[in-house]
């Protein structure tokens, strides 16, 4: 008995020993274990599954990444700033975009990081719609926003009547002195957002150019207003002569250097239009000549918000603050207000041919009060010089006294009403700039970068525009990908979307031919 037990459990421990390493795995291996076995025995075992597996995974991947390029999803943004990716601040504006936004797109190909950037518009916001426009897909767009006549690439963004055309090779970056040195700043979400906001706007700012008093005048002020335009302000011209009263829709009121004073009656107009809350926007320069009018009328506007402009000259003593000319000043910016903080940081100075000291006066009216905030101011070593005589009879700076001056000042009269159950405020703006001539179109006095933004912003502030955001982003931390890739950079994307997929498959047959002559 003993020896049939010892016979039966060696015949068990040979059956054991005879059990191959495949039977092991199936009796007691683990799950995944079973599951490699099982796909290695039924498709990688035969050479026709093996191949035909091999096959249906690259098909699968071609698929699949052509689906991903048809969705328009966005590049994989590298960058430390997000250059290339939609903000949650220009989401937060897009949430209440509800009309039918068309951005057109001409000079770029669906290759560009504009285009890529636009698709993220579409993509939130289904009201929103882009298209690449070509001389042969669709010259009507072309010819009606004469996009082939600048010979430069451009984005214009449509809703309704409204069209706002953007230049990304001139407006889509900007420089700021951060640490010593320059960096670029990436306005390209700024400029895309802001410019949806605008002509999805359901009532635009207007302003009123007023005429009749040796103003400048439109014709001379194309590159201003069409600025001004381009962030969908209506900008009109009014004679006061014949108005009883400012237009209702007016938003913003402009005096643009007048050469005569206003009558009696416009003063009134004026006056009446401030006390009721009306901006205004003056830029004047006060002839220097003995005999000139003194503008008594005008000035009673501005004595409203205690302002006023001091004839005479501004002389830069500092050679950082003048451009050529010491009467050619370049103003410090304030770095404390909205309207002058980004050219504050950008290094930049603004530019003014010939300048005059703003004033502040005393206000006196009872339940008003007005408030200053100064915008631009000259260095602590100019001089201002009001003798008439020395300047029409040539210039002596020997003990006269050096100063810093206001040039431009913002003013906010408020005025107080009361009575037995409710107060209420009534606020007028009022942005004064000792300067004119920086507002012409002559020599491209305008389009100096920090003219055109102080001016811009100006308007904005008049008009109440918080809506429009700021998104600044630091191209100096890119970490990858630039917007327009060179041909190498280009290669090694490609060769990472797709050579490095095929070759990871073609490793794996290669190991298991291998393995397999191995057994």
């Amino acid at each position: 008995m003993k020896e049939k037990k010892e016979k039966k459990s060696k015949e068990q421990k040979d059956q054991k020993e005879k059990l191959t390493k495949e039977e092991k795995i199936e009796q007691k291996g683990s799950f995944g274990e079973r599951f490699s076995l099982k796909f290695r025995k039924k498709l990688v075992a035969n050479k026709v599954r093996t191949i035909l597996l091999v096959l249906i995974l690259i098909v699968l991947f071609i698929t699949l990444n052509a689906w991903a390029r048809s969705r328009a999803t966005a590049q994989i943004d590298l960058t430390e700033s997000k250059i290339y990716t939609l903000s949650q601040t220009s989401k937060d504006q897009l949430n209440s975009i509800d009309n039918e936004v068309m951005i057109y797109i001409y000079g770029y190909d669906d290759s560009s990081a504009y285009v890529t950037f636009v698709k993220q518009y579409a993509e939130y916001n289904e009201n929103i719609k882009y298209e690449i426009v070509t001389t042969e897909s669709n010259y009507e767009v072309i010819n009606k926003y004469d996009l082939d006549s600048n010979g430069t690439a451009a984005l214009v963004v449509v809703s309704g009547d409204r069209d706002v055309t953007l230049y990304p090779d001139y407006e889509f970056s900007s420089y700021e002195y951060l640490n010593g040195s320059y960096v670029t700043v990436d306005l390209t979400e700024e400029s895309i957002t802001n410019a949806i906001i605008n002509v999805s706007t359901e009532d635009p700012t207007k302003v009123y150019f007023v005429t009749g008093h040796g103003e400048y005048v439109t014709d001379y002020l194309t590159e201003m207003t069409s600025s001004l335009e381009d962030v969908v302000y209506e900008c009109k011209e009014l004679n006061l002569i014949s108005s009883t009263e400012i237009p209702e829709d007016c938003d913003i009121l402009v005096f643009l250097n007048p050469e005569s004073d206003i009558s009696e009656a416009e003063a009134e107009v004026v006056r009446t239009y401030v006390n009721n809350g009306g901006d205004m926007f003056v830029a004047w320069f006060k002839e220097i000549s003995q005999d000139a009018d003194e503008f008594t009328n005008f000035q009673s506007v501005l004595d409203l918000y205690g302002a006023g402009v001091e004839r005479g000259l501004l002389y830069e003593g500092s050679s950082n603050n003048y451009y050529y000319y010491p009467y050619y000043i370049m103003p410090d910016a304030s770095t404390s207000s909205e309207i002058t903080s980004d050219i504050a940081t950008s290094g930049y100075y603004p530019l003014l041919f010939e300048s005059q000291r703003v004033l502040t006066n005393e206000v006196s009216e009872e339940n008003v009060t007005v408030s200053t905030e100064s915008l631009l101011t000259t260095s602590d070593s100019c001089y201002n010089i009001t003798d008439i005589d020395a300047i029409n009879q040539g210039l002596s700076l020997d003990g006269m006294e050096q100063n810093s001056y206001t040039v431009a000042q913002k003013y906010t009269r408020s005025i107080s009403t009361s009575d037995d159950e409710d107060s209420e405020t009534t606020d007028s703006d009022l942005i004064l700039i000792g300067s004119a001539t920086f507002l012409l179109d002559q020599n491209g006095a305008f389009s100096y970068d920090a003219n055109k933004s102080f001016v811009l912003n100006s308007f904005a502030s008049l008009a109440g525009e918080n809506d429009l955001i700021t998104v600044q982003k630091y191209s100096s931390t890119s970490t990858a990908f630039t917007k327009t890739p060179t041909a190498f950079s280009d290669a090694v994307v490609k060769l990472i979307i797709f050579g490095m997929p095929i070759i990871i498959i073609l490793v794996g047959i290669i190991i298991w031919i291998v393995r397999r002559r191995k057994r």
